[in-house]
């Protein structure tokens, strides 16, 4: 019974840093792994389980029209106890206007704030694609809510769309 768990683990491992290393989403796993104390050394140890995970798909975009950051996509987990989250996201984006200016990051509880530019000098209507990762800090046990928002420059025209967000539970058991 330890090795199809075991094979569960490596598969789901396996795609969370593929997607890491590619920029690419994953789709979100739905299990828990049971707890399987280990040893190493003559000592106990406590694995980490890829748990509770939610994707979402935002094909239709977000067009910001504004300085103000909105929200462009949201998933909601039940986090069984107090961990960190994997967020992984891709999407497009383009502009009617060159040059266009726009900014996203995510957000919710242990997330970093940190900010990413977009924009293209001289490319109108073409789609630029993008993605990006993060582990959150430790978040406290519960229903959080994770996303990207996304806010324009003033006078730019920029509009996030084909979005594509995955959060994956990643604490210990």
């Amino acid at each position: 019974m330890r090795e199809p768990a075991n094979r569960d683990l490596r598969t789901i491992v396996v795609a969370v840093v593929a997607a890491a290393v590619t920029g690419t989403a994953i789709p979100a796993v739905g299990v828990m792994l049971a707890e399987t104390p280990g040893r190493v050394d003559g000592g106990a140890t406590r694995r980490a389980s890829i748990g509770p995970g939610k994707s979402v798909a935002n094909g239709s975009g977000c067009d910001p029209t504004t300085t103000q950051y909105v929200a462009c996509a949201s998933v909601r987990l039940n986090l069984p106890r107090r961990g960190p989250v994997l967020l992984t996201l891709d999407g497009a984006w383009d502009t009617t206007t060159a040059p266009s200016l726009g900014r996203c990051r995510f957000f919710g509880p242990g997330t970093s704030n940190e900010q990413v530019n977009f924009g293209e000098p001289a490319d109108s209507g073409t789609d630029h694609h993008f993605g990006f990762n993060e582990v959150t800090s430790r978040v406290a046990r519960g229903r959080r809510t994770f996303g990207l928002e996304c806010r324009e420059f003033t006078g730019d025209t920029i509009v996030f769309k084909e979005i594509m967000m995955s959060a994956v539970y990643v604490g210990p058991r």
